[in-house]
């Protein structure tokens, strides 16, 4: 019983010790990874957007999210660096399967001066125009 108390007091001390240690590297890396953003690098916001750094600075990070749109953000809310072989993956519209034009061929307004009916529309198209 005697020993009880010391061996407490030890063990939280233990695990309060290596719970900071914990953190701080957690905190060292979070730093390294926020002073290493160039223009270029692929990231993920702490949102789940993912974009392209424009441009850093202390403080900022300039982040396109799309092909000309462009938003400033705290370097804070960077989750992480996409590694380079998943970065094609973040972009819009990979993986789409078919990338061609699709046929539209019933897809065609009619001419001016002429009815539906001339143009192939279906007796639905031509009942809606009245």
């Amino acid at each position: 019983m005697e020993l009880l108390i010391p061996a407490m007091l030890v063990l939280m001390g233990a695990m309060l010790f290596f719970g900071t240690r914990k953190q701080k590297k957690q905190m060292q890396e979070m730093q390294e990874m926020q002073a290493s953003l160039v223009t270029g690098t692929r990231i993920q916001l702490m949102s789940g957007l993912f974009g392209t750094v424009i441009d850093a600075n202390e403080d900022f990070v300039d982040v396109e999210t799309a092909p000309g749109v462009v938003g400033r953000w705290n370097k804070l809310a960077v989750r992480g660096v996409v590694p380079v072989d998943e970065a094609a993956d973040t972009y819009v519209g990979v993986g789409l399967v078919d990338d061609a034009p699709a046929d539209h061929a019933g897809d065609e307004t009619p001419a001016a001066g002429t009815s539906g009916a001339e143009s192939g529309a279906t007796s639905d198209d031509a009942a809606d125009e009245k």
